[in-house]
């Protein structure tokens, strides 16, 4: 009988890697025995006018016996690294290369840069050709994996730049947990790009030297690769005798709320995602045996690190054997999380712990620490924590056990999927207006003239009218709508704090999950064109931080102090519906009692190629940009408080492939117990290329059948936009039950690659019968 959700526990059973120690653990575990790094001089661009010229290259082409010639035309190194990483862990796994019948596969995929190179191969942000630049978009990094294996299940590409593999783990682990696949790959990948290693040199990050954490030479070292993990339900794993590396017991974010490439240099960012990944998987400070460090080798960050895991363990972490691997790989970005993890669990199992290679002496404020300096140590610990940082602020946390004996001390997070989420606030930053509450409802003002509506297109919002006290001289236009947008929702839920400072009680934090696409394509193309015009040594400091598209979150944070909880993702067209869901998880999971879900669209140059090479320029809708963003909460708890609810979130289902539409329909309405006759309403949100529209409405009148539904478009209202169509899906749907003209609204969001996401929206009760029994 499979364990009920609320008790669910998740084991990782397969683990691939290729990095620049090798592409089997085996090969790795080896030359990690051996003391060996895998940082040495660059070959793959000229570094003769950088700072320094060397990172962690991956050593052999594995691809070009993996794939055929067309595969490799058609998928970016960064898709082709994590292919070949997840193929690895699903062989290791014992598991079908792909959903078995009747199952859910999904996948998450973390990276800092997308198709960044096939961007690079044109050395131009002018005149793109399609086939390179649809590569691209970072959400096609993970639709690639999802393609290559045809999974069906939830498929999600996180993007919080160095922590992103770390978070896109604990999105996996998630979606195990609360029922929505039965297996999910998880991991990172990212390539070593010139233009990136361009930025981090502007910035005087880079080590001439090999990278020496903690130690007395200060610098990272770029490094590259991807490693993936196969996550299943342990009760599954134990049931078919599977390898379990470890059991996944929980895992903690945050963003530092601080500045879009500095740490705070208190350690509150990496203290809260660390003491969140503690409280969440049952496990003590006490019972830590290992910590696998974020450990860049900047001043910086190193320093801020070891005060932020002081803040959480104390004395005690001068006890605990601590190390950074990225001596040995090089710093990975998006990869990061996923490789130091791996590497450690496999040389766990042999019995040995990670060194922290070319230390020599601790550097100011990492004195008195258990540093496993340049030789693997013998250990076997219980439990361990793996932990990363990144630009834009977020941090992740992941603690594992190793070992499944005393299995009865285990503690589980507890989720509880009767726990009831609330629509509280809606702030939306489209056209010229800045709305609050509401944006526009189609059905009761369906014959208001068009120029009373918000105008599609074109935003021409200026935070620096709008609020001064939190515009920067040039932030770019999407951060703008974001900050605005949030700002509104806050004030229209009634949270006038604006957030919780990070030392605040984890029940008065507030979430932040932030979809987008493609972040600010203006600045990127401007950080690009720096680097392709002037030359490497001459790239933009100023926009290099906005090339990592969850610098939108990270800066929306920063302004409006929300350092709980906090991500940021992509999927090319469902991002308001998937974020939804995150946060409602989230919510049931303990995370925070409030979440904040934002998406947002800025229009450039970039972005119209983008388009070009997906097809959009088709589309029968006009594209748009703005931000929308809404509040949600416990909604008994907000009943009880007073607090007006606009609509309850009572389902929500998501797939991929073929099929996914109508699999998307059918987990919402599931989740939301409700039978097809019972919803009324629908409300799409699909990019609209030639014969989707009409392929996409027969799909959900089949599925539905009911007579009187009412199926609209919000995008033929407001226009298309990849991120911020399906948050407006929400939006209006709330406007629909709001005033009990309907009991039960379906939002529906399809991406460009054909993931889907669907969510049940309720009218709301006055009371659930327990807020009346604690009433």
């Amino acid at each position: 009988m499979a364990a009920a959700l609320d008790r669910r526990r998740v084991a990782i059973t397969g683990m691939g890697i290729l990095g620049a120690l090798g592409d089997t653990f085996e090969d790795v575990l080896s030359r990690m025995r051996e003391g060996e790094t895998g940082i040495g001089p660059i070959g793959r661009f000229p570094t003769a006018r950088l700072h320094s010229g060397i990172g962690a290259e991956l050593r052999t082409d594995k691809a070009a016996t993996f794939f055929t010639e067309a595969q490799r035309q058609k998928y970016d190194l960064c898709a082709q690294y994590a292919i070949m990483a997840a193929d690895q862990a699903l062989r290791d796994s014992g598991l079908p290369r792909g959903p078995a019948k009747g199952t859910r596969m999904g996948a998450a995929l973390g990276t800092c840069n997308g198709g960044i190179l096939s961007l690079e191969a044109q050395w131009t942000v002018t005149e793109l050709d399609d086939e390179r630049t649809g590569r691209y978009p970072f959400y096609q990094q993970g639709d690639d994996v999802a393609d290559y294996f045809r999974l069906n299940g939830p498929v999600t590409t996180i993007h919080t730049a160095c922590a992103a593999s770390g978070n896109a783990i604990g999105y996996a682990y998630d979606m195990i947990r609360w029922g929505y696949a039965d297996t999910m790959l998880a991991g990172g990948s990212d390539p070593l790009s010139h233009a990136v290693y361009a930025g981090f040199n502007v910035l005087r990050a880079l080590n001439p030297a090999p990278a020496s954490p903690f130690a007395s030479h200060f610098g990272l070292s770029l490094g590259e690769g991807a490693a993936f993990v196969v996550l299943e339900p342990l009760e599954r794993a134990l049931e078919r005798g599977a390898t379990i590396y470890a059991e996944l017991c929980g895992y903690g974010l945050s963003n530092d709320a601080y500045h879009e490439t500095a740490p705070d240099p208190e350690g509150r960012g990496i203290g809260t995602a660390a003491a969140m990944a503690l409280r969440h998987s049952g496990v003590s400070p006490s019972q830590i045996e290992y910590i696998n460090a974020h450990g860049t080798g900047t001043q910086a960050n190193d320093q801020a690190e070891i005060k932020g895991l002081r803040s959480v363990f104390g004395e005690r972490l001068d006890g605990i054997p601590l190390s950074s691997s990225k001596a040995y790989f090089g710093h990975a970005l998006g990869a990061a999380a996923v490789i130091e993890l791996t590497t450690s669990l496999y040389a766990i199992r042999h019995g040995l712990l990670p060194a922290t290679l070319h230390y020599d002496e601790p550097r100011a404020g990492c004195e008195g620490l258990n540093i496993i300096a340049n030789d693997m140590a013998e250990g076997k610990p219980r439990f361990i924590m793996n932990n990363n940082s990144a630009f834009g602020g977020h941090n992740s946390s992941i603690v594992a056990k190793t070992s499944l004996a005393d299995d009865e001390a285990a503690v589980v997070s507890a989720y509880n999927p009767k726990r009831r989420i609330g629509i509280v606030g809606i702030g939306a930053v489209i056209g010229s207006s800045v709305r609050q509450g509401s944006v526009s409802d189609p059905i009761r003002r369906a014959d208001q003239d068009a120029a009373e509506l918000p105008k599609a297109g074109a935003c021409t919002f200026s935070l620096k009218a709008f609020d001064p006290s939190r515009y920067e001289r040039r932030m770019n236009r999407l951060c703008q709508f974001s900050i605005g947008a949030v700002r509104t929702a806050i004030a229209d839920a009634g949270w006038a704090d604006g957030g919780q400072a990070l030392d605040g009680p984890p029940e008065r934090a507030i979430g932040f999950i932030c979809g987008t696409s493609r972040g600010s394509t203006d600045s990127i193309g401007k950080f690009l064109n720096s680097v392709f015009m002037n030359g490497p040594e001459f790239a933009s400091s100023i926009y290099f931080p906005y090339t990592v598209i969850n610098s939108i979150a990270g800066k929306t944070a920063e302004k409006l102090a929300l350092g709980g909880f906090s991500s940021s993702l992509s999927s090319g067209g469902a991002e308001g519906i998937m974020a939804a869901a995150y946060a409602c998880g989230s919510i049931r999971s303990g995370v925070h009692d409030r979440f904040l879900i934002a998406a947002g669209e800025e229009r450039s140059g970039l972005s119209e190629q983008i388009d070009r090479a997906k097809g959009l320029t088709e589309s029968r809708f006009r594209p748009l940009e703005g931000s929308v963003c809404l509040a949600l909460t416990d909604l008994d708890v907000a009943l009880q408080g007073g607090q007006p609810v606009m609509a309850e979130l009572q389902g929500f289902g998501m797939a991929y492939g073929e099929g996914a539409l109508a699999a998307a329909i059918d987990g919402a309405l599931t989740e939301a117990g409700l039978l097809p006759e019972q919803v009324e309403g629908v409300l799409l949100d699909g990019a609209g290329r030639p014969g989707e529209w009409e392929a996409q409405l027969q799909i959900v009148r089949a599925r539905l059948a009911g007579p009187d539904i009412l199926i609209e478009s919000v995008n033929e209202r407001y226009g298309y936009g990849e991120s911020v169509g399906s948050m407006l899906a929400l939006e209006a749907a709330a406007e629909w039950v709001k005033p009990g003209a309907m009991r039960h609204v379906l939002a529906i969001g399809i991406s460009v690659n054909g993931n889907a996401a669907a969510a049940v929206i309720g009218a709301v009760d006055k009371q659930s019968d327990e807020a009346e029994e604690i009433a």
